[in-house]
């Protein structure tokens, strides 16, 4: 096994478990803490690392200002999915996160000339559809996910939009560089309107700190550094390939650590996704 598969995987494992994160990081602090936080902590710690392993600091001056545009993006995306968390479940975030193949595919289609075969565009199909019935069916104590849910498929497009982004820089700068660079960028305004706004709507408990240094430590600078490596290797539409094994994860982080509802649609729509990623993929490597 490769060592890019291996840390392929090892994203999978720490995203998976990161909406549980958010979820026991909101009992206490607000959506912009959370998020605030979680930035300011990882770029710093992502510098450091720069800086002990030598070489230049920041990107190449060419490469910052769409370096400071992936900071922009993936700003918006963890607050995206951090206000999702509020009203959705650990168990539809994860099903809906493993549409991020999808869109990627097309975004590769639409802006890098990729072509598609037909297996692939049915495989989008099925896999559209199949978001759509697991956000279109909720149980009482969902009753208000809809929002959520619309906002953490949106999260799919900032995330496939990072990830089309980055391939050119991470390859020229190094993922560690650029991950610490965008998450810098990143922190900027998150912190400010955070420290601005209120960090905290509860007192601070012990469960949602550790949580949100799980998200600061593991879930940004972890993972960012480590996905930035993955697609410089492998390519944006392999590398996202491996979400495909995130809701199962998610899954089992749910069943042991939360008691949350669930509904027939995740049994059918979820893997109904999970096939239309497969086709995607399988027409993709055809």
């Amino acid at each position: 096994m490769s060592t890019a598969v291996l840390k392929a995987l090892a994203t999978v494992a720490i995203w998976g478990s990161s909406f549980f994160a958010i979820r026991i990081a909101l009992e206490s602090a607000t959506p912009l803490g959370v998020v605030g936080v979680r930035n300011a902590v990882a770029s710093l710690l992502l510098f450091a690392l720069v800086r002990a392993r030598g070489g230049p600091l920041l990107p190449a001056r060419e490469d910052r200002p769409r370096c400071l545009l992936l900071g922009l993006v993936i700003s918006a995306h963890f607050l995206i999915q951090t206000f999702a968390m509020r009203s959705t479940s650990t168990l539809h975030a994860g099903w809906i996160i493993a549409f991020i193949p999808v869109v990627v595919a097309v975004g590769s289609r639409v802006f890098l000339g990729q072509r598609m075969k037909a297996a692939g565009w049915l495989g989008i199909a099925i896999a559209t559809l199949g978001v759509l019935a697991l956000t279109a069916a909720r149980p009482k104590e969902l009753a208000h996910a809809g929002l959520g849910d619309g906002l953490m498929l949106l999260s799919t497009v900032t995330w496939a939009a990072y990830t089309l982004l980055a391939i050119d820089v991470v390859r020229r700068n190094g993922g560690l560089r650029v991950a610490a660079f965008a998450l810098g960028i990143a922190a900027v305004p998150t912190l400010a309107a955070a420290l601005w706004l209120g960090t905290w709507h509860a007192e601070p408990s012990l469960r949602s700190i550790a949580a949100i240094a799980f998200l600061s430590t593991c879930a940004s600078a972890l993972a960012m550094w480590l996905f930035a490596d993955v697609v410089a290797e492998l390519g944006p539409e392999r590398s996202s390939a491996f979400q495909y094994l995130q809701p199962f994860v998610t899954l089992a982080v749910s069943c042991l650590f939360l008691d949350e509802p669930s509904t027939t649609s995740q049994l059918v729509a979820g893997p109904a996704v999970l096939v239309g990623v497969w086709l995607v993929q399988r027409a993709k490597r055809a």
